[in-house]
């Protein structure tokens, strides 16, 4: 599903890795509720994140959420924003993945090298973030994050 959404092999020649998925729905906690029942997550495994500017979204994440330790973020709309035109296109289910890098202003230079422009760096849900410029405004959504290579529990 995350190769679906991103362009893993110029993404991976940046270092990036990818370390969470981006859920789009309408109601924070009847996905939760309902995503995490299809998942195995428990209601109280999500806890509230900071938004995400770039996607006008709420957040809420799990960590680990996914068996291979990909973290899962929930989005709700909090503007009329990629994440609400994502929505309007597509309905609820993937709409972004953040990928980790060691160093997000190495992997920056490398990503302009390699042709891709991004935003402003804002916090989000998983800490400072980069969007990836050029796709659709309705999504996927591709974001950089600096996660250093440290094992997770």
């Amino acid at each position: 599903m995350l190769e679906s959404i991103a362009d893993g092999q110029t993404l991976r020649a940046s270092g990036a890795r990818p370390v969470a998925l981006g859920w789009a729905t309408v109601e924070l906690d009847r996905a939760a509720s309902e995503l995490g029942a299809a998942l195995g997550l428990h209601a109280g495994r999500y806890a509230d994140a900071a938004p995400s500017p770039a996607l006008g979204a709420r957040c809420r994440l799990a960590i680990n959420g996914f068996d291979d330790g990909i973290d899962l973020v929930l989005l709700e709309p909090s503007t009329e924003g990629r994440l609400a035109a994502g929505l309007a296109r597509h309905d609820e289910g993937p709409a972004a993945v953040w990928f980790g890098v060691d160093s997000l202003p190495a992997a920056i230079v490398i990503l302009r090298r390699l042709g891709l422009a991004t935003t402003v760096v804002r916090r989000g849900p998983l800490g400072s973030e980069r969007l990836l410029l050029g796709g659709p405004i309705h999504g996927p959504h591709r974001l950089v994050v600096e996660r250093p290579g440290t094992i997770r529990a």
